[in-house]
């Protein structure tokens, strides 16, 4: 279990940081984006002018619809990359998150499986609260991992321009951006402290295992000789 979350939580940091990386390439999108707010705004004020004069067109209203469409396709680079930054954010995000859920189911049925085992053969207490003690001093890391993504998530929303957040959404940037480089840090370090945990309870499950073959291989040891006096008498 433990090298299957390793694969699993390295292919998440790896998305996580490719999509780190693919911020950084989209460049200043929220200057594109004031810039051609702005341009728009210019060509709507004097659209706005000319039907108070009654006319149809103007010089400056045909040379800023001009500077509008040329600010309108530099936007295009940008919000090309940003699109990419968004979707590939939100499935690493998922990814990140369904990682950490998997800690959580695992600890959950594996901590019950270890207890009722050690109820039904008998087994050292200590066995069974060996798992328990592993899964909650997991848990908090798996939710610590969850919540910076999802704090990262939220900012990110509130440092779009194209959001509802468009006229504050240039202070949101540095801590979006920085942020995500702390959430990639403790990331890594929460699924580290996983997959060592998970590691841990699987030898208690293989100790308890060991165990239960040493009662079963006795019982059946006992029955054989009771059978053979049985068969002697």
């Amino acid at each position: 279990m433990a090298r299957i979350f390793s694969v699993l939580a390295i292919l998440s940091v790896a998305f996580l940081a490719a999509n780190f990386v693919v911020g950084l390439w989209g460049g200043d999108f929220n200057a594109a984006a004031q810039e051609k707010r702005a341009a728009q705004a210019k060509m709507i004020e004097l659209e706005r002018e000319m039907r108070g004069r009654r006319e149809r067109t103007s010089p400056e209203y045909e040379a800023a619809r001009r500077e509008y469409a040329a600010v309108d396709a530099k936007f295009a680079v940008p919000r090309g990359r940003m699109t990419i930054h968004m979707l590939l954010g939100a499935g690493s995000a998922m990814m990140a998150i369904l990682v950490n859920c998997i800690t959580i189911t695992y600890f959950v049925g594996t901590s019950r499986w270890c207890k009722e085992v050690c109820e039904t053969y008998r087994l050292p207490p200590d066995l069974a609260e060996r798992s328990t003690t592993l899964k909650r001093s997991t848990f908090p890391w798996a939710v610590m991992g969850t919540l910076a993504v999802i704090a990262v998530v939220a900012l990110g929303a509130a440092a779009d321009p194209s959001g509802a957040n468009f006229t504050r959404s240039e202070h949101f940037v540095l801590p979006h951006y920085l942020g995500a480089m702390a959430m990639l840090l403790v990331v890594a370090f929460s699924f580290w402290i996983q997959i060592g945990r998970i590691a841990a309870n699987y030898a208690v499950i293989e100790e308890i295992l060991a165990e239960v073959r040493r009662i079963r291989d006795k019982n059946e040891a006992s029955a054989s000789e009771s059978g053979f006096e049985s068969v002697r008498v």
